[in-house]
């Protein structure tokens, strides 16, 4: 009778831990209204430019997946091209970067995504003009699963004269967007996210 009490709290245990939820880590925030930086050559302006202008952000670092939810401030791909990136850094020293990026047309508003820097990677991602957002995920192993990573998000707009290209960076400022590209310093504010 022992052995059945305890064959049967094992079993209950085990199907516990099997239903219990994945854990995951999600860093979420918000960056300034109108902080698109137009670049021209060497020089830098702010502008308004609502379709590459981000909003709120989201990145999660679940058991097997991470994602990333950005929201805009008026998601029209009225360019040439209308990119968002994820750019991950991690390994030793931060010395591995893998950028996930989803980008649309005027004629491909549903988009494609494409990893740079990464392995075994088939991302998904869904563009919702209608909520002003853009979702991309893809499975942790891309980037060997590490502990932890740091993460930036990058829009981009070419319109479709080609001459300018417009701009935000996410957790960065304007000023922040605006030194980094006087300096072409690689030196980009992150936030950092733990595997749940």
């Amino acid at each position: 009778m022992r052995r059945l009490l305890a064959l049967v709290a094992a079993v209950a245990v085990c199907v516990g831990l099997a239903a219990a939820p994945a854990s995951a880590q999600r860093v979420t925030g918000t960056d300034g209204s109108g902080d698109v930086g137009r670049l021209v050559e060497d020089r830098i302006d702010r502008t308004p430019r609502p379709a590459v202008d981000v909003e709120t952000w989201a990145v999660r670092y679940g058991d097997h997946r991470i994602s990333a939810v950005v929201g805009f401030r008026d998601l029209q791909p009225r360019g040439r091209r209308l990119e968002t990136s994820l750019v991950l850094l991690h390994g030793a020293d931060r010395g591995r970067s893998t950028e996930v990026s989803v980008l649309a047309r005027r004629g491909d508003r549903a988009g494609t995504a494409r990893v740079l820097g990464g392995k075994d990677c088939h991302p998904r991602h869904r563009i919702d003009y209608r909520r002003d957002l853009v979702r991309v995920s893809f499975a942790a192993r891309c980037i060997g699963s590490p502990r932890a990573f740091e993460a930036l998000i990058i829009t981009k707009l070419v319109p479709a004269s080609g001459q300018a290209l417009y701009a935000d960076l996410v957790p960065a400022t304007y000023p922040q967007l605006r030194s980094i590209v006087r300096s072409e310093s690689f030196d980009y504010p992150t936030v950092r996210v733990r595997r749940g």
